[in-house]
């Protein structure tokens, strides 16, 4: 199980890393199941791999578990909405020692895409007479 979780970790954090991105923030809810638990809802902070709205990115985060009282540190994908996000991650629990899956949901500071460029005006040929 070890084996599968750090594989699946070093996988999301390979695709979780654009050549030119702009983190962001996000603050929300999460509940989790698995690990050997009855599953958990957390208050959790997250760092996003971009910040624009209507992309899918990559995320590092930490919960703090309201019912075990725990810290909670993860790694997953989210969706980034107008100023919020939704997301799946895997996370770890330190006291048990068990992996955990998480949905979350809350804020982000994301932004709209960035309008193209404008096309450059055409260069005239060579030798060609302007009239």
């Amino acid at each position: 199980m070890h084996n599968f979780s750090f594989t699946a970790l070093a996988l999301v954090l390979a695709l979780s890393a654009p050549a030119a991105a702009d983190p962001t923030l996000g603050l929300g809810a999460t509940f989790t199941w698995g690990g050997g638990s009855q599953g958990d809802t957390g208050v959790g902070l997250r760092v996003f791999s971009n910040d624009e709205r209507g992309d899918f990115v990559g995320s590092l985060g930490v919960d703090y578990m309201l019912g075990t009282q725990r810290v909670r540190p993860n790694a997953g994908i989210a969706y980034l909405a107008a100023k919020s996000y939704v997301g799946m991650d895997v996370g770890y629990d330190f006291g048990s020692g068990g992996v955990d899956v998480g949905v979350g949901l809350g804020l982000a500071n994301s932004r709209k895409k960035a309008a193209p460029a404008p096309a450059p005006a055409p260069f005239p040929a060579a030798g060609v007479a302007q009239q």
